[in-house]
């Protein structure tokens, strides 16, 4: 059968959504397979020791960054004779893979990445779509808003592309930091709203920014940072009401989500979107854009808004009943997306492909 190994550069990156979500499918497939029966492949200077107990981990490759998807990783799949799965919509080039392609953004979003970088960012994004969608390989993403879009702009039979959800377990064990309640004494506990995310025009949180404008009555706590693809700035002129609180560790935002009058998560594009599901699991209220595929994920345990749109008053909003937050929760697990992982696998190589 035809050898599997996984790309592990995602170690060697911070912990963001699509890294977490690489992370959290491997350590729920490492308890389902067997010793050794797959293998993930980390640059040398790459420190995971103990974090696998089935997954046979192997270093391989100096080159730092994500050059070393491109050099080193597609030399030791020469050299073995295998095929490697990446999970961040990236495949090396001289040895196309089983790719991840949690969105395509920068196809249909391309004009929100206005500078150099973000250009440049999109255009390497949309090479490995292409060749991601032209390589014959099973193509892997997060939602069946993704399986359509994927299908439809790049021509990739649906029977191709397997739809291996995200999960939310992982906030069970994240623990808890209250520390910004101190640190900023006008958010109080059960008095704001919350928002988090990265600074990109998709975030949407001008709607937020002129929520605030809107509602002096009303606090605001917006928690992110910027990315390197993208220009926005939040111009917080005059708006004493709205707190950005920057980039917070995982502890802070379960205690933030915890208390909250409920959570904003007005985007215009997610492909799947984990935070309003953390949210529910720690039992706060969702208010969320009604927009991609958040109907498909959240259902009817949230309340919805028109991103574009102001008219929605959110006090009355949090009135209305919502579903249960288990209607939303119950349909995903890491477990279950690791078996279906492990599923979509066993019949690749069994097929010899």
């Amino acid at each position: 059968m035809k050898k599997i190994v996984f790309d592990g550069q995602v170690y060697a990156q911070r912990m963001t959504g699509q890294y977490r979500y690489a992370d959290e499918l491997l350590k729920e497939l490492d308890k389902i397979v067997g010793k050794d029966e797959f293998e993930i492949v980390v640059p040398e200077y790459v420190d995971i020791e103990g974090k696998f107990k089935n997954i046979k981990v192997v270093h391989y490759g100096k080159v730092k960054g994500l050059l070393w998807t491109q050099t080193s990783l597609p030399a030791y799949l020469i050299k073995h004779k295998a095929i490697s799965v990446g999970f961040c919509n990236i495949t090396p080039i001289l040895r196309p893979s089983i790719t991840a392609v949690l969105d395509i953004a920068y196809k249909v979003l391309e004009d929100e990445y206005k500078n150099l970088y973000g250009r440049l960012s999109a255009l390497w994004h949309r090479l490995h779509y292409f060749i991601a969608a032209k390589s014959g390989k099973p193509v892997i993403t997060i939602s069946h808003f993704c399986k359509e879009q994927i299908s439809e702009v790049y021509g990739v039979p649906k029977k191709r592309i397997a739809v291996i959800p995200c999960g939310w377990q992982h906030f069970l064990t994240t623990g808890e930091d209250e520390s910004l309640f101190e640190q900023y004494p006008q958010i109080t506990k059960g008095g704001y709203y919350f928002a988090l995310g990265s600074l990109e025009e998709r975030k949407n949180f001008k709607w937020i920014v002129e929520e605030a404008r809107r509602h002096p009555e009303d606090t605001f706590v917006i928690a992110g940072g910027s990315v390197r693809n993208s220009g926005e700035k939040l111009d917080l002129t005059g708006i004493e009401n709205l707190i950005f609180v920057g980039y917070i560790t995982d502890e802070q935002i379960k205690s933030l989500m915890k208390h909250c009058k409920a959570f904003l998560f007005p985007s215009t594009f997610e492909g799947f979107g984990i935070p309003p599901l953390e949210a529910l699991s720690v039992g706060a209220q969702v208010i969320s854009s009604d927009t991609a595929s958040m109907p498909e994920v959240l259902g009817d345990a949230v309340h919805y808004i028109d991103p574009y749109s102001h008219e929605a008053d959110l006090g009355v909003l949090l009135r209305k009943p919502a579903a249960p937050a288990s209607e939303a929760l119950g349909r995903y697990s890491w477990k279950r997306s690791a078996r279906l992982l492990r599923n979509l696998l066993k019949i690749y190589q069994e097929k010899g492909m």
